[in-house]
């Protein structure tokens, strides 16, 4: 029951993706510095603060990263908090509360009184003798810091039992009143000795989404001071975006990179005067780490503008594609029809509508916005409206579009195509050919040479990629190479495959996965006459290290245009690379 995971940044991995920099990452968490003093003063002053703001900011990360280690600085001790209502029946919210408590003391190894059976949060921290003490003996005061309180208040009805418990609980510690438990009560003169009623050593921190702000201002009778002192964290400039990338890449980025990526994910241009002017971290985070792992697969020395122009538009494309692997097609429909306008700007859709609709669910909903954090909610006119997180990623989305109108143009014919492959199969037999029957392997065949169609087919959609041209015909010393991996498990190794075939002026358009393929790696030839040059490709494998490799000649393919000459194929089996 962790409320988060440890980070294990570095100078040569300074950025977390999509991830939250945590307490121990905070030596590469830069431009929020200012919203760091900022709540520091608020907590200086006051039992209560609030920080809220839109999903994607990072308010967890500026607690964690940014204000704990300040806190720590000024004899507090921050107590990190997040609430689980899948848990609330066997440990009510306020016990959870307790817990993390307890548990904080025990990390700091802070000389303080234990808790007795039974008691309570209250009581404990208004005993009479509550004192807490660091190891370098001074004395500690309690931050008790309630990170992503909207998701107590997710889906909750107002007839929630333990909702109210905890609202009138935190009501209580926050406003420094009595519980209503002890009214009525013949306390015994033991009791009330022990505590101290007038005390209120501790100061309580509550983070939440920004659309949330009108639900928990409906808490205000119950604590007056609710927003009497509070933060709202906004978008970063550009250059605070800057000075947080340098500072956190500077062992990793060439001269200039952190500009190039700022503007890149901010898409930033002197020339347009309209549209977002402002930089997502989460979009910043994740496209300096994504260029970061692809200059670690490179074995280059920096990040630089090249990398960026090479990297950049698939890192959001993969990001977004990733986002929707998992749900059904109607919710990328809705993203792609609903939440754009024309090619720059975004649009938004109520929330309640789409639900009502079933343009997507709750459920989908939650993780577009706080697992992917493609999505959040904002408050129009006091309407909850669905929208993508930033313009930059229109351009991704109104590509989506336009290649899933183009795919479900050229359905028919593929469906067609895909009936004639299986005709050609059906009339071809069932010979078993070493271990693999000749039907298998031109059901595979055409599995790829149809991929690639397809693939194709898209390409012209987006100009900033260019597949290399088939070989010319005639020219014999010319080869291009297919290569065929199981799982994307194996891309990374297979990418070093690919950079050594390119450096022996071999052609290798690309990395395809296909489930199904042959029990050891073969290369694949078509033409009898091209067995030798086959056999070089498998013996290039083999001085990887990469066992039972063979070759293999698929057989029917001497004529076809689908196949042109000096065209082969390198099939990975699922155990080349362990």
């Amino acid at each position: 029951m962790m409320p988060n995971q440890s980070l294990q940044l570095n100078a040569q991995n300074p950025w977390p993706g999509l991830a939250t920099y945590d307490e121990t990452a905070s030596h590469f968490f830069y431009g929020r510095e200012e919203e760091t003093q900022e709540l520091l003063r608020l907590i200086r002053l006051s039992p209560l603060t609030v920080l809220y703001g839109k999903s994607g900011l990072g308010k967890s990360s500026l607690l964690q990263a940014g204000l704990f280690p300040k806190l720590r600085q000024e004899h507090f001790l921050p107590v990190y908090i997040r609430l689980n209502k899948a848990n609330v029946e066997t440990m009510p919210f306020l016990e959870q509360a307790s817990y993390w408590f307890q548990e904080a003391l025990k990390a700091a190894t802070a000389d303080c009184p234990d808790f007795t059976t039974g008691e309570n949060l209250w009581c404990y921290l208004h005993r009479r003798d509550l004192e807490i003490w660091s190891t370098d003996n001074q004395l500690l005061t309690p931050v008790f810091v309630f990170d992503q309180f909207e998701e107590v208040f997710a889906g909750a009805g107002p007839d929630l039992s333990q909702l109210q418990v905890l609202c009138h609980g935190l009501a209580d510690l926050i406003e420094n009143k009595l519980p209503a438990h002890f009214a009525g009560q013949n306390l015994d003169k033991l009791l009330i000795e022990k505590l101290d009623l007038l005390t209120q050593h501790y100061r309580v921190v509550l983070s939440f989404r920004e659309d949330f702000l009108p639900a928990l201002k409906n808490w205000e009778r119950d604590v007056p001071s609710l927003l009497k002192n509070w933060c709202q964290l906004k978008p970063l400039s550009r250059e605070r975006a800057i000075r947080a990338v340098s500072q956190s890449g500077a062992a990793i980025l060439a001269e200039g990179a952190a500009e190039e990526i700022v503007d890149f994910v901010g898409n930033l241009d002197k020339s347009q005067t309209e549209g977002d002017s402002t930089i997502e971290p989460v979009l910043l985070s994740l496209c300096c780490y994504q260029l970061n792992v692809r200059r670690q697969i490179k074995k280059s020395p920096r990040i630089d503008a090249e990398l960026l122009r090479n990297e950049g538009q698939e890192i959001l494309e993969s990001y977004y594609a990733n986002a929707l692997a998992s749900m059904h097609p109607s919710v990328a429909e809705f993203i792609e029809t609903r939440l754009i306008q024309g090619d720059r700007y975004r649009s938004s859709y109520p929330v309640q509508l789409a639900l009502d609709e079933g343009l997507l669910n709750q459920k989908q909903l939650t993780e577009l916005i706080d697992r992917h954090r493609l999505l959040r909610i904002d408050q129009q006119l006091g309407t909850p409206r669905v929208e993508l997180i930033h313009d930059r990623l229109v351009s991704v989305v109104r590509k989506a579009k336009e290649r899933r109108r183009v795919k479900k143009e050229i359905k028919r014919a593929w469906l067609l195509a895909l009936a004639a492959i299986f005709v050609v199969v059906l009339f071809s037999g069932w010979q078993h050919w070493e271990g693999s029957t000749k039907t298998e392997l031109i059901i595979q065949t055409a599995e790829a040479i149809a991929k690639r169609s397809r693939d194709q087919l898209l390409v012209p959609l987006d100009h900033s990629i260019t597949l290399p041209d088939r070989p010319p015909v005639g020219i014999k010393n010319v080869a291009i190479v297919y290569v065929q991996i199981r799982n994307d498990s194996q891309r990374q190794a297979a990418s070093q495959i690919q950079k050594l075939l390119m450096d022996r002026s071999y052609k290798v358009p690309g990395i395809e996965t296909l489930a199904t393929g042959p029990s050891t790696t073969e290369v694949r030839y078509f033409r009898s006459n091209e067995a030798e040059q086959a056999q070089a490709i498998a013996d290039l494998l083999l001085q990887q290290k990469i066992p039972n490799v063979t070759t293999k000649y698929i057989a029917g393919f001497e004529n076809s245009k689908a196949i042109m000459p000096g065209q082969y194929e390198i099939w990975f089996a699922t155990d080349a690379f362990q």
